[in-house]
């Protein structure tokens, strides 16, 4: 029963990310159509962001308080009807309402599926979140692949129907096909231990650092005169080799420990320097293994720095942090482009990758 309980949430996980990542694709179309710059574009990852950052600690210790499972299904079914109003999406500002209404029910899903598969698979449970932590490479290689075609031919608003109809369907999958401990946590705690703030500040960082990447990657290969086909090619690259990355993330935790967090932000910060100086489409599969290999890796450290008493709310307390980065990260390197161009504004992703790297070997020492 827990491997078709995780089968079940990582799917949940993959659409979530479809969800949130079919904007990078579809952003030269929507400028087009609303007349918006690079800094406006990148509004569109920041307003369904801070919800999601907001909702963290909440999530986790509503999961903890009242059965996680029910918050689950309550978040897919919710993402997924949220993200399928964006048909009724006339304008600029509407989009932006929407997406921040599915910001709100996405982000109640991460504390709670995490905190639950790290209490089931115990000390294998790096692995497990390995396998978990596929969600944002195959979802954000799946976006592209699903949105394109349907954009093309009934138009971009369409590809959110399209992926809220398969989400839905997993909701009801979960909600009546998978049993699991939905108990109510009357221990529940709301606690955050002081010493995660530094490593909620090195994840601010990352994930600053990860969806500004995504959200301007297609959109830097056509600066570079790709066509927006093969950009959206490089992109999938880079979410597929990431499934490797997660799954290797995970497993290399189990055996390494916090050393393994390390080897992967160093070595993002190299590639990502290599992919912006070179422009060479060869370094983004490589770039994938070990941009996506950090997820799994700081999730299963935090679940070693939580109790069953504030499992939730610890893991959503470093999501959090991490998703207000998410939140600046996007808009910030959108208004670099604007002011100084892809390549100098790039510059700005290893170095926060760099920071994120110092502070956790602060904290090592």
């Amino acid at each position: 029963m827990r491997r078709r309980l995780l089968i079940v949430l990582s799917l949940g996980w993959i659409f979530n990310y479809v969800h949130r990542m079919i904007v990078p694709p579809l952003i030269p179309l929507i400028k087009v159509e609303f007349g918006i710059n690079n800094a406006q574009a990148g509004l569109l990852m920041t307003s369904l962001l801070l919800p999601y950052a907001l909702i963290q600690v909440p999530a986790g210790y509503l999961g903890d308080r009242f059965g996680r499972k029910r918050v689950l299904v309550m978040s897919i079914l919710g993402y997924s009807l949220s993200s399928a109003l964006m048909l009724f999406g006339r304008n600029y500002w509407h989009v932006i309402g929407f997406r921040a209404l599915y910001g709100l029910f996405a982000g109640l899903y991460y504390a709670p599926a995490t905190a639950l598969i790290s209490e089931v698979y115990g000390r294998k449970k790096g692995s497990a979140l390995g396998l978990f932590m596929v969600g944002p490479p195959v979802g954000s290689g799946l976006a592209p692949l699903i949105a394109l075609p349907v954009a093309l031919s009934l138009g971009w608003r369409w590809a959110f129907v399209v992926t809220s109809i398969a989400s839905a369907l997993i909701g009801l999958a979960l909600l009546f096909g998978v049993r699991c401990d939905t108990k109510r946590g009357e221990k529940a705690k709301a606690t955050i231990p002081r010493h995660l703030l530094p490593l909620g500040v090195a994840n601010f960082a990352i994930l600053a650092a990860f969806f500004a990447t995504l959200t301007f990657l297609p959109d830097f290969f056509v600066s570079m005169g790709r066509s927006v086909e093969e950009a959206s090619l490089y992109f999938s690259a880079l979410s597929i080799a990431g499934i490797a990355g997660s799954l290797g993330g995970g497993a290399l935790y189990d055996r390494l420990g916090r050393k393994s967090t390390e080897m992967a932000i160093g070595l993002t910060a190299l590639l990502i320097l290599l992919l912006t100086v070179s422009t060479l489409p060869q370094v983004v599969p490589i770039l994938g293994v070990f941009f996506y290999a950090i997820g799994p890796i700081v999730t299963a450290y935090t679940a070693e720095l939580a109790t069953d008493e504030n499992r939730g709310s610890v893991m959503g307390f470093v999501n959090m942090a991490g998703f207000f980065g998410a939140t600046v990260g996007p808009y910030s390197l959108g208004l670099l482009i604007d002011a100084f161009g892809y390549k100098m504004a790039f510059l700005a992703l290893p170095a926060l990758y760099l920071l994120a790297l110092g502070i956790i070997m602060k904290e090592k020492r």
